[in-house]
């Protein structure tokens, strides 16, 4: 991610700035928001040095500024900020040794009441304020095992829906039916076309693939589309294509690439909804059954 600051009212390369370095395989959510949190400071730091004197009373308060922003916008929420959304003991119970194996993991969505607002954590609205933390509680990223702003989550709970929002993203759904989570693999009936489907390349061929998943596409007894419905003891699997590239977003005139601080990937995930609450919640277990590199998305601009 090239850093890019404001010079005379415009934006342009800072000198010397080099990418910010791709996340490792072996690398956690957490590991990869505080390293890229790092590297865009230190970026930031030295460019602001190098225009307005090192040290300078101005950069450090940017710096100050801008580091706060990008840990409250992508930041991992705290325990303590989720324990609203623990899952049930006799849920944690009952998948206790599914939930042993890699990639897996069990949460808790609420239906999205509007909290995240236009990209901002913070929504003074009464019932906004227990849930002050990315994603507030109607987002989940299951590349990152977290809650998760709905541009760069995987799931987004909207009304009685399970729907995927992200910017740059691909997603798939499939109903499989009230079987046991811990029995589906890639051979499972209904896989198929998930694992074998071709990412699309060209921002037009992914508005074209929307478009007819949207409407829906039947293949082999299934039904493939853009989202699912919540009921209760249900299982379903989603291919989630988080493509690489650029989605610039700006900060006190310093444009930044919000996809550098995320975890792109392309994944096939089963989850089963395990209970709906009362109020509405869904209890979701969940595993990643395959995980890939995903590709880059091509925008294609017309010439002046």
């Amino acid at each position: 991610m090239a850093t890019v600051v404001l010079v005379n009212g415009q934006s342009k390369p800072a000198p010397n700035s080099k990418p910010t370095p791709f996340l490792g395989r072996k690398e956690t959510g957490l590991e990869t928001t505080r390293r890229l949190e790092r590297a865009n400071a230190k970026i930031e730091q030295q460019t602001y040095a190098n225009l307005h004197g090192q040290g300078t009373t101005e950069s450090r308060r940017f710096n100050r500024e801008f580091r706060a922003k990008m840990v409250s916008l992508y930041r991992k929420p705290r325990k303590t900020e989720t324990e609203i959304l623990k899952p049930a003991e006799k849920h944690r119970q009952q998948y206790a040794k599914f939930l042993r194996e890699k990639k897996t993991g069990l949460f808790k969505l609420i239906p999205d009441q509007g909290c995240e607002g236009h990209g901002k954590v913070i929504n003074v609205a009464p019932n906004c304020l227990k849930y002050n933390f990315p994603g507030a509680g109607a987002s989940y990223s299951f590349r990152l095992s977290t809650y998760r702003i709905g541009r760069l989550a995987d799931l987004t709970f909207v009304k009685k829906s399970l729907i995927a929002r992200g910017v740059f993203s691909g997603a798939i759904f499939v109903e499989l039916g009230d079987i046991p989570i811990k029995n589906v693999g890639l051979d499972t009936p209904g896989l198929k076309f998930l694992s074998k489907y071709k990412p699309v390349k060209s921002a037009t061929d992914a508005m074209n693939a929307a478009r007819r998943f949207a409407k829906g596409v039947k293949k082999d007894g299934f039904v493939y589309g853009r989202g699912v419905y919540v009921s209760k003891q249900n299982t379903f699997a989603m291919r989630s294509i988080a493509y690489r590239g650029k989605f610039i977003r700006s900060f006190s005139g310093y444009q930044y690439n919000e996809l550098g601080f995320d975890k792109r990937r392309d994944i096939i995930v089963v989850f089963r909804i395990v209970d709906v609450d009362y109020n509405g919640s869904a209890t979701i277990v969940w595993k990643i059954l395959r995980e890939t590199k995903s590709p880059k998305l091509k925008i294609y601009r017309k010439n002046k």
